[in-house]
């Protein structure tokens, strides 16, 4: 019989990343919080260990993954990605495909094996299990609201990495990132200005939920592109005496790399 430990480690091998961390909390040990908006977090000593280990992966430099080995609710989804983080949006959370199973349980891992009788060994077992990502929107009346999004992980050879990188441009095409930018260079040009440069308008997205996951950085020096060659921003090239671009009656050359763009101030 395949031991839940095994399981663990196929999680990990099937990764696809270092960057994956697995989250084995019991719901008996689930953290608490007396209301959402509370920064206090009552845990046990479970997740404490998963939070320290959650911080070495919280340095917005890549994407990585959380697998939880049970279904969650909202509020301790959220925990998980957003509690204490400096990069909120730079982790990809992933359940099991049934919202009800719990493989932190041996009562969970033999439901799995019964639903399951032709998976012999725990490669077969976490495919079979396997996977929903859990993203984060805005809903029109600006609340932040988690959909889970099904991940076609049945290629024996496929890994959750190169499953879920195959999904990110399906659920967020460049236009994404130009409506995002362009609702926060309306409500919160600071972000933006002050002699920032360009690249900086990646931050928010790195850091809150709920805006579209960077899997490709251009996607955003391209839209701060499209504002300043609309006239809704305007940036400045340090090296070439400071020029100022502003469309449609100044746009930023076609020939202008993002590199050379990114490294503008606004």
């Amino acid at each position: 019989m395949v031991s839940r430990a095994e399981i663990s480690d196929a999680i990990k091998r099937m990764a696809g990343t270092d960057r994956v961390l697995l989250y084995e909390v019991r719901e008996s040990e689930a953290p608490e919080r007396s209301n959402t908006a509370s920064p206090f977090v009552r845990g046990s000593a479970a997740w404490w260990d998963f939070i320290r280990l959650r911080r070495a992966l919280d340095d917005g430099q890549n994407l990585s993954l959380l697998v939880s080995l049970r279904g969650l609710r909202s509020h301790e989804r959220m925990m998980l990605v957003n509690w204490g983080t400096a990069y909120a949006n730079t982790f990809l959370l992933i359940e099991p495909s049934d919202p009800w199973l719990d493989l932190t349980t041996d009562e969970g891992l033999a439901e799995l094996l019964e639903s399951h009788p032709e998976a012999t060994t725990a490669d077969a077992l976490v495919r079979a299990a396997y996977a929903d990502w859990i993203y984060w929107y805005i809903t029109a009346d600006g609340e932040l609201e988690s959909h889970a999004a099904t991940i076609d992980f049945t290629n024996s050879q496929s890994t959750l990495w190169q499953s879920i990188w195959e999904r990110l441009p399906q659920t967020f095409s460049p236009s994404a990132y130009l409506s995002s930018l362009t609702l926060l260079s309306l409500r919160e040009s600071e972000l933006f200005i002050g002699g920032r440069e360009v690249r900086r308008a990646i931050m928010p997205f790195l850091t809150r939920l709920g805006l579209p996951i960077v899997y490709d950085p251009h996607h955003v020096i391209r839209g701060v592109r499209e504002l300043v060659n609309a006239g809704l921003a305007w940036v400045q090239d340090p090296q070439d005496n400071w020029r100022v671009y502003r469309g449609p009656s100044e746009p930023l050359p076609a020939d202008l790399d993002d590199e050379r763009v990114a490294s503008m101030v606004r």
